[in-house]
């Protein structure tokens, strides 16, 4: 996106990269996005060595150079292109890296979960606060754009949600941490190079019949060499 937005700054007027990373300051951007301001030189190096953009002139501040770039013609035809592909990118994507993390959190020290968890859920709930508050204040008119509302709903919720997840690990530790130490024993007993390599994708049934076996595994630890067994078996059918 960040390409995107640097594109339509300089279609819009030429200008310097300074510029572009106080309108992302100003106008809220970089907290609504991962766009961070900092990385607004790197894409414009980049976006000149692509052809992208060029550089008009040079500017002297005091003892500072500033390049001003202009878009080129390829530049404006990026900047279309981006855009609609923007538009079919979803807006938060389905599923996260972090929620495996509960599988595997057996390989840190019981206090050291808890310490770090605590103080994230206060970041979070400041950054809720954070959000509730701006929300309030744009909304206080009339004349906000509806999607500008939903976009603020969305990011709250998104932090509620968080705050939900990481309080039930905090809540449960002890729970997760069994799952841990299960998860490490099944990869320890199964040797999961045995599936099929020239058919990595197992039919959603198959899938099914696999996850709740492994669920079976780590709620019953007393049958889990039998269930063990039986997963194995799931398995070297998809051979």
């Amino acid at each position: 996106m960040i390409r995107s937005l640097i594109l339509y700054y300089l279609n819009v007027k030429p200008t310097h990269g300074y510029e572009i990373q106080k309108f992302l300051q100003v106008s809220g951007i970089d907290h609504w996005s991962k766009i961070q301001s900092g990385s607004i030189y790197y894409a414009l190096a980049k976006l000149d060595k692509d052809g992208c953009i060029q550089v008009l002139r040079e500017e002297t501040n005091g003892s500072r150079i500033r390049k001003i770039y202009m878009i080129t013609n390829k530049g404006k035809q990026e900047l279309k292109e981006n855009l609609l592909k923007e538009l079919l990118t979803p807006i938060a994507p389905v599923g996260s890296d972090k929620f495996f993390l509960n599988n595997i959190l057996d390989e840190l020290p019981k206090d050291t979960i808890i310490t770090a968890i605590k103080k994230h859920l206060i970041n979070l709930e400041e950054q809720k606060d954070y959000w509730e508050t701006w929300r309030k204040t744009k909304t206080s008119t009339d004349n906000i754009p509806g999607a500008e509302r939903i976009a603020f709903d969305m990011t709250i919720d998104n932090l509620k949600y968080q705050i939900l997840w990481h309080e039930e690990i905090l809540n449960h530790i002890d729970q997760y941490l069994i799952l841990g130490k299960e998860t490490r024993k099944i990869i320890q007993t199964i040797d999961f190079s045995a599936v099929n390599d020239e058919d990595t994708s197992i039919s959603s049934a198959r899938l099914v019949d696999i996850q709740k076996l492994r669920d079976e595994i780590i709620n019953d630890p007393s049958k889990a060499v039998e269930n063990i067994d039986r997963l194995i078996e799931q398995l070297k059918k998809e051979k």
